[in-house]
């Protein structure tokens, strides 16, 4: 599926970062603050050869600066609906992503989360809505600048080999 994020999340909007070298990637980031809370939001559907458990996260980022090596902690919470289900319900307990950068645009991948078990009742194809935060009042979040989200890898458990 494709990942959506939501445009009214509190963090910044997609932005766009050219590179030095013009065969360079361009950066297409979420930017997260030092110093506030902030969020984004995206849903898919699971495929039908998910086992309905719990998942891991991995977070891809980068920062706009040269600093000394800082920490940024990441998180991830979800929660599924099906059909004709209620979607004003509370997410799951979010589980965290702790990594450290020191260079300017390099890419870092963080270790995998611990289990998050998702919200609501879990069943082949529905549709799973997550929040990504940065956890800025974790004592381990040190980096003073912006963390740039990149993605997130989604490690999902199956139970079948297709999902027919």
């Amino acid at each position: 599926g494709s990942l959506q994020f939501n445009p009214a999340a509190f963090c910044s909007v997609l932005t766009q970062y050219p590179l030095g070298v013009s065969t360079a990637p361009d950066l297409i980031t979420l930017n997260f603050d030092p110093t506030n809370q902030e969020y984004a939001e995206f849903s898919f559907a699971m495929p039908k050869s998910w086992d309905e458990g719990t998942i891991t996260f991995v977070p891809y980022w980068s920062h706009p600066t040269t600093t000394g090596t800082a920490g940024v902690v990441w998180s991830l919470r979800g929660l599924a609906c099906g059909n004709a289900e209620n979607m004003d319900a509370a997410m799951g307990t979010e589980q965290t992503s702790t990594d450290s950068g020191a260079t300017l645009n390099y890419l870092y991948i963080g270790p995998e989360s611990s289990a998050i078990t998702i919200a609501g009742s879990p069943a082949a194809n529905n549709l799973c809505f997550f929040r990504v935060s940065r956890v800025v009042g974790n004592g381990s979040d040190t980096l003073a600048t912006d963390a740039r989200l990149h993605g997130v890898m989604l490690n999902i458990t199956i139970d079948a080999n297709n999902d027919e």
